[in-house]
């Protein structure tokens, strides 16, 4: 199987009615919205569903998608010329603290969003 075709992600959508449609507050919400959250603040141009975001992400740091990448990258960004970014990957890093049973920072944001995935389409 393809890289490109490993994960079917959660399109914006479903996000949006997942999160709609969850009644409860739990972990899978939470992400849900940190998820949506970081989507939207992403600042490229029709920018519109979690799986191009991860695509873009992929493109500028050219490694894994674990805390410690998405956090050093952070840590590169300026505020003035890139606050949208900022915003953005800091809510991806709150995400990792969904799993925190299993070490979450060597975790790939692609599993979170993979199992974030499984979860709104069992429902």
């Amino acid at each position: 199987m393809a890289e490109k075709d490993k994960y079917n992600f959660i399109s914006y959508d479903e996000l949006f009615n997942a999160i709609e449609n969850d009644s409860t507050e739990n972990k899978f919400k939470t992400s849900a919205e940190l998820l949506m959250s970081a989507v939207t603040d992403w600042p490229t141009l029709n920018l519109q569903e979690p799986k191009d975001l991860i695509a873009e992400l992929k493109s500028e740091i050219k490694e894994k998608l674990t805390f410690s990448n998405l956090e050093s990258y952070l840590k590169n960004l300026k505020p003035n010329n890139d606050a949208w970014k900022m915003q953005a990957v800091t809510a991806l890093l709150e995400m990792f603290d969904f799993d925190r049973i299993h070490n979450y920072k060597s975790i790939d944001l692609e599993i979170i969003v993979d199992k974030l995935t499984q979860h709104y389409r069992q429902k």
